[in-house]
């Protein structure tokens, strides 16, 4: 895409979020003149500002402009929805609010995200959510989160129930540690874990397309699972439910951005910004506005993440350079490979996937062959010596014992 096709998207995009969500439509068609490729371009950037804060997520920036219309339910603690009992909200954002509640019937605790209102005004946008949500529900791996139900109250208000798992996000996890970023361990171990989740979900063919750190949850006892599977579309979908480019716009692909076909790939390059941040304490692509970020992705190439994190290994540099591949061909192609690779620079058995048996410097190892060569000669010299000493015959238990 030239300079001026990203200009003349740059103005059309602040120009319609300055006016009223109610006048943003006749504006668009009459600024547009029928190029439909730019009008669904500004539309799906649009949706994009109002989508980007995932639940337990932040916006990529903050706008001041006039809700759309209420961005969630609000349901009160102590207040029961079918037979979950609501007990605290854990987060809200532009695309639902989440309640830790309790389920009556199976008594156990569950995580219950309310999608937004807007959704009750297209029966058949919330029929294919709820059939996408059901296919997910079919993944049970140990990195991504199980998706127990989906339903809705009787006002309309749709909403997903999840396995529940203390933690807290990825997101969270790196502002922590910002400005530097994680141990190198443990952000290849929360991308390893993240690409065997990925590699269940692809084997599945189901594609997940907003993979960041606003969704994966890190449980207290370290394992990262993979949430929002319930908003992803199969392999061979582009768009969103409403037919607008999905994704965060800090860690969607070239091809996403661009507004082409997406297939798994697109999850590995998310998954290989998820890891560069991880490790250098910031984003790969940068810029004040969702375009610009966009226009980065597409056309720029990240700093080297070497000059961000100083001493990094090779091995671990290559493994986020080949994620970022923007030609597809030369980007990861399975899930399985990305999380081989991680797995050989933790130093696992890529076969097990255990941490491999540790083994001695080859110094070192001559040195027990030594010892153990220099141990067998001793003992053979000793039963020579012993053997060939004349002996006086033996005459009682204790001196035979002695021998």
């Amino acid at each position: 895409m030239d300079s001026d096709r990203w200009k003349r998207i740059d103005n059309l995009l602040h120009a319609a979020l300055d006016r009223p969500a109610a006048e943003r439509e006749a504006f668009l068609r009459q600024e547009c003149a029928g190029d439909e490729a730019l009008e669904r371009e500004v539309r799906s950037l649009i949706a994009s500002d109002r989508e980007a804060g995932s639940f337990l997520d932040h916006p990529v920036m903050q706008r001041p402009a006039e809700p759309l219309e209420e961005p969630t339910v609000t349901h009160l603690p102590g207040e029961s929805i079918s037979h979950y009992r609501i007990l605290e909200m854990l987060g809200a954002g532009g695309m639902g609010v989440v309640y830790k509640a309790y389920d009556t019937r199976l008594e156990r605790p569950v995580a219950l995200k309310f999608l937004p209102p807007h959704l009750h005004h297209n029966p058949e946008l919330k029929q294919r959510l709820k059939e996408e949500a059901r296919a997910a529900s079919t993944l049970d791996h140990p990195n991504i989160v199980v998706i127990h139900d989906i339903d809705e109250t009787p006002g309309g208000d749709l909403f997903i129930a999840m396995a529940f798992h203390d933690g807290i996000t990825l997101r969270e996890r790196i502002e922590r540690e910002k400005p530097q970023g994680l141990p190198v361990a443990e952000a290849l171990q929360i991308a390893r874990q993240i690409a065997l989740g990925l590699a269940k979900a692809h084997g599945n063919g189901i594609l997940h397309r907003d993979i960041k750190p606003g969704n994966v949850i890190v449980a207290k006892d370290g394992v990262a699972r993979i949430i929002d599977f319930g908003l992803a579309k199969s392999h061979d979908a582009t768009a969103t439910l409403d037919d607008t480019t999905k994704g965060t716009p800090l860690y969607m692909s070239p091809e996403q951005a661009s507004g082409k076909p997406v297939d798994f790939r697109t999850d590995l390059w998310s998954l290989g910004a998820v890891l560069y941040e991880m490790l250098a304490g910031r984003p790969p692509f940068q810029g004040e506005t969702h375009l610009q970020v966009m226009r980065a992705v597409v056309d720029d190439e990240p700093p080297a993440l070497g000059t961000l994190r100083p001493g990094i290994a090779p091995e671990v540099e290559a493994i986020v350079a080949r994620a970022l591949q923007k030609d597809l061909a030369r980007r990861y192609q399975l899930a399985a490979e990305m999380a081989s690779d991680l797995s050989a620079a933790l130093g696992y058995d890529t076969g097990t996937g255990r941490p491999a048996v540790p083994t001695a410097p080859p110094i070192r190892r001559l040195g027990l062959y030594a010892a153990a060569a220099l141990a067998v000669l001793l003992a053979g010299a000793f039963l020579a010596w012993r053997f060939a000493s004349p002996r006086q015959p033996v005459t009682s238990a204790s001196e035979y014992l002695q021998l």
